[in-house]
């Protein structure tokens, strides 16, 4: 596997942000955050992997279910195979924290169907 991509092989933001739902806006608040890397061609444009699009995504994600990106960043190492036990202990933290908001979430549901059979 070659260090420099080619560049057919390479995204503009316009499209990585279109393939991952987003805004090149946002591309630039994750590269600011530490959480993208594109590589640059010679004029400075930046460009990314395809798989970066997934990567993205999963961000957005996060960031709905209200992680921060600083949390976000200093989980990366797991999201690549390898954590110190710092690192597993916020996972784990924030895993609880996303479990507990699913079962908020599930009793509103079902306190919103009650009302609609109630109707």
């Amino acid at each position: 596997m070659s260090q420099n991509p080619q560049p057919s092989a390479l995204l503009s933001i316009g499209e990585t942000a279109r393939r991952a739902g987003s805004s090149p806006r946002a591309l630039r608040y994750y590269e600011e955050q530490g959480l993208l890397a594109p590589t640059r061609t010679e004029g400075g444009q930046r460009r990314y992997q395809a798989d970066t699009v997934e990567r993205i995504i999963l961000y957005r994600r996060l960031i709905d279910a209200g992680l921060g990106t600083e949390v976000i960043r200093e989980l990366l190492p797991c999201m690549n195979g390898s954590a110190s036990s710092d690192t597993v202990a916020t996972l784990q933290r924030e895993h609880k924290k996303l479990l507990a908001q699913a079962r908020e979430l599930e009793a509103t549901a079902g306190r919103l169907e009650s009302i609609l059979e109630s109707l």
